[in-house]
């Protein structure tokens, strides 16, 4: 089990490491399913119209998005613990 400092350390870390895509937008620490991931801002945008989302769909692979380190979500002991 990770400790949440060294978490934070390691979101840190990868933010400094790679702050922009190739594409020029930022990039992001993004919680999902217990894991946090490094995304590509413009992934996170809404999609309206057929072309963009052929366009984005297309441009996905080149984009910023890596696994940075599992992160369950706290549980309500753990939480309370620490107050």
């Amino acid at each position: 089990m990770t400790d949440s400092r060294h978490i934070v350390d390691l979101i840190e870390q990868a933010s400094d490491a790679q702050p922009y895509c190739a594409c020029g937008w930022h990039t992001s620490p993004v919680w999902r399913d217990g894991v946090v991931w490094l995304d590509c801002a413009s992934l996170n945008e809404p999609r309206h119209g057929i072309v963009r989302r052929i366009l984005a769909a297309a441009t996905e692979p080149a984009h910023v998005h890596f696994e940075i380190v599992n992160a369950p979500a706290p549980t309500t002991e753990s939480v309370a613990a620490r107050l």
